[in-house]
């Protein structure tokens, strides 16, 4: 049996996650925020997970599809203002579970999203 050690580990994943984690510019902190979101139609409901400042995965019976363009709404908590991502794309989907990247959001909701990361220790 021949056995050889590497310094620079596999850069090929079937897994979405393990293929965007070489790409993510930001820390990637897990949460479990109710969400909504929509694609010009009916909205579904879901749950956010692994929120960063340039998106997140969202975890829902109706995941999105890969080059949607979604409406999101994030809840960080009960009686709390969601914070709305006015443009995200689908990056990666999977069963139940879609990856999100945030494309507009307003100074505003920007603002309370990193304010929100820096809170829960991003």
């Amino acid at each position: 049996m021949h056995s050889e050690t590497s310094s620079n580990p596999p850069t090929r994943s079937s897994s979405p996650r393990e293929t965007r984690k070489e790409e993510r510019k930001s820390r990637r902190v897990p949460v479990a925020f109710t969400s909504l979101f929509s694609a010009d139609g009916p909205e579904w409901s879901g749950t956010a997970i692994n929120l960063s400042r340039e998106g997140c995965a969202i975890c829902s019976p109706t995941p999105g599809q890969k080059g949607d363009y979604l409406h999101v709404l994030i809840f960080p908590g009960p009686n709390q203002t969601p914070i709305e991502v006015g443009v995200a794309r689908v990056r990666w989907a999977a069963t139940e579970q879609c990856g999100v990247e945030f494309l507009t959001l307003a100074p505003r909701d920007a603002t309370r999203l990193q304010d929100l990361l820096t809170l829960i220790g991003a």
